[in-house]
């Protein structure tokens, strides 16, 4: 009977426990789904007014490599169909345009170099809504996604070095 009863403790204990393990798992997941991304740059919607915006890169140096606009305003609801042109001639000079969120370059610059050529040095990072490829001298891109919702954001190159001075605010209004 004594052995019994050290037995149900123990069983007791280990679905005490598993039931512990299973609500901190639940609460986990909870977490990492209001983590993810709420926005989806692939849900355009085709009856929506679109902005156009040709938004040109200049400089031969690092010191003068820069946007031609440091503001960009869209209207909320809108599809933003962005075009970036490279007009630098220095073949070092590589550049792309990638949309976070307000406040984070900081944090998602130097993260371009971690996700390498292969990813157009994007990091996949739930702050950042949406990047262009990589552009060279001499060549544009373009892009097209939904204005996400109204508010203030960044855009920044995240070729290696290039976020600190190759900035932007993107308003929606």
């Amino acid at each position: 009977m004594c052995i019994a009863f050290i037995f149900n403790s123990c069983q007791s204990n280990q679905s005490t426990d598993q039931k512990q393990a299973k609500d901190t798992a639940s609460q986990s997941s909870s977490n990492l789904m209001q983590e993810g991304p709420a926005y989806d740059a692939t849900k355009i919607d085709p009856k929506a007014p679109v902005t156009e915006i040709l938004l040109k890169t200049s400089g031969n140096t690092m010191a003068e490599m820069k946007y031609d606009q440091t503001e960009l305003h869209v209207k909320a609801g809108s599809t933003v169909k962005l075009k970036l042109t490279n007009s630098a001639k220095d073949s070092s000079m590589q550049h792309n345009f990638t949309l976070i969120e307000s406040g984070s370059a900081a944090k998602v610059g130097p993260e371009g170099v971690k996700a390498g050529p292969e990813n157009n040095y994007t990091p996949k990072m739930r702050e950042v809504l949406v990047s262009t490829k990589l552009v060279g001298p001499g060549q544009s891109t373009e892009i097209s996604f939904p204005a996400p919702a109204k508010g203030e954001y960044n855009f920044i190159c995240t070729y290696p070095g290039h976020y600190a001075t190759m900035k932007g605010k993107f308003f929606v209004e």
